[in-house]
């Protein structure tokens, strides 16, 4: 028999309406009633329906996210901490995986839309400004996280990826490195394009040549930083910046193959990190960025939005990143 709030009411001789109030665990029901009314429910194993209730009630309690690639050590500690804080606030996390592919990023979107969550908390391929906008015209709240979407006004929370990467140039360069290159990802993406200006903004103070021969573009992914970082090697560095973890695995990949010494035939510096950079030989030198934090302050601003109804004008929150010198880039 499929139970519903009537016969339960029936059989425990209530009104609805009371059954009502202690699946809600409202106030104003006597603690016998209480008890008896549970009795029911719990002899014939009656659960709550979560979508008809959330019909009723026009809130779902639920946000989503989307992330890149979940493999990724920095999407998944945002994932993991997002949920983290949503949890405390009473909502469940929809995960979404969008490889960085802006159709899947659409897909997803339009899925959540569908499934009515009340917030999205959004790390961008920086495309579909058109339907975020429309999201946001239809009243879903959404926080970017990591990069911003040209053309779309709500709040973002990254990183300082400009004056990160010129700190762990300018570190190189203070080392009396000369030849420095970079590795960096997609220059369309603001971090990626930051992080390169960054890079050229130190060498210029020292009226170091930028050489172009030292920028190789990759899309961020270990497989683009091994592969980069093989190209680059036939144009002799000294030293090498990489643009986020997943490429700096791939460059020190790539290096280890070719029996090239860290720091004595190359230095290093990584963006973003990792226990196994603190685990290498010699430790890799990076510029840390908070992930946590970025996570955790994107999904407070979320939650007030949710939670306190805030109409604060949306802005974009910029955190600091902290260069640790390391091994990999003291040169011998």
């Amino acid at each position: 028999m499929k139970l519903n709030t009537k016969i339960i009411a029936d059989k425990a001789g209530v009104s609805t309406a009371t059954v009502s109030r202690v699946l809600n665990d409202y106030e104003g029901v006597r603690e016998i009633t209480r008890k008896r009314v549970l009795r029911v429910i719990n002899k014939y194993n009656y659960e709550i329906n979560a979508v008809a209730k959330s019909l009723k009630q026009k809130k779902t309690m639920t946000i989503g996210i989307i992330i890149g690639h979940i493999l990724s050590q920095f999407n998944s500690i945002i994932a993991g901490s997002v949920e983290d804080v949503s949890s405390r606030y009473g909502y469940n996390t929809m995960l979404c995986i969008s490889n960085d592919d802006p159709e899947k990023e659409l897909k997803y979107l339009k899925v959540l839309r569908s499934n009515r969550v009340e917030g999205i908390i959004l790390v961008p391929t920086g495309k579909n400004a058109d339907y975020v906008n429309n999201l946001l015209k239809a009243g879903t709240k959404i926080v970017l996280l990591d990069k911003i979407i040209k053309g779309v006004d709500c709040d973002s929370v990254v990183v300082d990826n400009m004056n990160g990467a010129y700190n762990g140039v300018r570190h190189l360069v203070e080392q009396g490195f000369r030849r420095i290159g970079i590795i960096d990802g997609s220059i369309e993406r603001i971090t990626g394009y930051d992080r390169l200006r960054g890079y050229k903004k130190a060498l210029r103070e020292k009226n170091i040549k930028i050489n172009e021969d030292f920028i190789k573009i990759g899309d961020f992914k270990k497989e683009s930083g091994y592969r980069m970082t093989g190209e680059i090697l036939k144009n002799q560095p000294d030293a090498l910046f990489v643009a986020n973890l997943d490429m700096l695995l791939g460059s020190v990949l790539m290096l280890k193959e070719k029996n090239i010494r860290i720091p004595e035939d190359i230095a290093i510096v990584g963006f973003d990190d990792s226990e196994w950079a603190l685990l290498m030989n010699p430790p890799i030198t990076v510029v840390q960025q908070p992930v946590r934090s970025i996570a955790a302050t994107g999904t407070e601003i979320l939650m007030k939005k949710l939670i306190n109804k805030s109409v604060d004008k949306p802005k974009i929150h910029t955190l600091k990143t902290n260069l640790v010198i390391r091994g990999s880039s003291i040169k011998k």
